[in-house]
């Protein structure tokens, strides 16, 4: 009998096992992929005591999901558009802020927001079942007012500070939803609404800005024609400065010229001086030739001619001889020797 309900015993047991692992196969959660699963344990505060699933089948207890001690919320994590509008009383819907000079602007403001998966469990222990898309449009609005009045309107006007306006407001929200494991992962401005008078005083700005371009325009004009006018005058005057040197070169080269040709005249007149120094020298030389010829000529020339030959032999012989010549009997053996040299010859013999 003790057996029989031993054995009954452990057939329950294993059909409660059974069971229980059937249970935990069928009733496991399943947590889609655009989702996360968050465990609690007890009380969750300020996300203690959570554990976020990821997307697939979970089963009991092995898991970390048990039924019995914990609950499982499933949240989702899917990116969301929002519009956002606020206290504005015009036809136009948005955002209505007011500038740093008292001027009013309408921006259309659209955005994206999700909860970060990863945070899952935060944003269900500080959000719970609040409406979080009421509560991004009111953070989001206050603060695209707030940033709004560091601005000028004619600032805001401009394009190129509108892009940066719009992430100041984007990078400020997501600083206040951090805290709740929320994000805007896209915050964006279609169309900007100016006042009428903001686009008056827009379009006076406009022109006098047109006025002061054309201004530019004429006083830059005004310099390129300065500055031609300019060149021009520096041109006449390279022009004149060119002109001036040619002249000095040519006086220089005419000076040059006249100096070349009076010394090619000096040279010639020395050169006609010498020529009729030589013609002079040479009739001087033909006259001396011509009066020696007249002086020598006939027998008593050629007599005293015959003399002198006859005396520059005796002393060349004299010379040559050691004969003393201041010597009685020297000079007459000198004498002896050129007796017939200077006897008169007539008629061409000695005699």
């Amino acid at each position: 009998m003790d057996r029989i309900i031993k054995v009954l015993m452990v057939l329950i047991v294993l059909s409660g096992c059974a069971a229980l692992v059937a249970a935990s196969y069928y009733f496991a959660p399943v947590i889609d992929a655009n989702q996360r699963g968050v465990v609690m344990t007890g009380d969750a505060d300020a996300g203690k005591n959570l554990k976020v699933l990821a997307p697939g089948k979970h089963y009991w207890f092995i898991s970390g999901y048990n039924p019995i001690t914990t609950t499982l919320t499933k949240v989702e994590i899917s990116e969301k558009e929002l519009d956002l509008y606020g206290a504005s009383d015009s036809e136009i819907s948005g955002t209505e802020f007011t500038t740093k000079d008292g001027d009013t602007v309408i921006a259309e403001l659209s955005a994206w927001y999700r909860i970060i998966p990863e945070q899952a469990g935060l944003y269900l222990a500080t959000s719970g079942d609040a409406n979080l898309e009421k509560m991004i449009a009111k953070i989001t609005v206050a603060t695209a007012q707030a940033e709004g009045g560091h601005y000028d309107a004619v600032t805001i006007y401009k394009s190129d500070i509108r892009s940066e306006y719009v992430a100041a407001v984007e990078e400020k929200v997501n600083q206040q939803l951090a805290s709740h494991g929320v994000e805007l992962t896209v915050l964006k401005c279609s169309k900007f609404h100016f006042s009428p008078e903001l686009l008056q005083k827009v379009d006076e700005i406009k022109k006098a800005q047109a006025a002061i371009e054309v201004n530019k325009v004429k006083v830059q004009a005004a310099a390129v024609a300065a500055l031609e006018a300019e060149e021009k005058a520096k041109g006449r005057k390279l022009a004149a400065l060119q002109e001036a040197e040619a002249r000095k070169e040519s006086v220089i080269m005419a000076s040059e010229a006249q100096i070349v040709a009076a010394k090619n005249w000096v040279i010639a007149e020395k050169i006609k001086a010498e020529v009729l120094v030589a013609r002079s020298k040479a009739k001087a030389e033909a006259m001396q030739i011509e009066a020696a010829a007249n002086v020598f000529s006939g027998p008593e020339g050629e007599r005293f001619l015959r003399y002198r030959i006859a005396d520059s032999l005796a002393e060349a012989w004299s010379h040559n001889s050691n004969v003393n010549c201041g010597d009685n009997s020297g000079l007459d053996g000198v004498a002896s020797g050129i007796k017939s040299l200077s006897s008169p010859i007539h008629g061409g013999a000695a005699q």
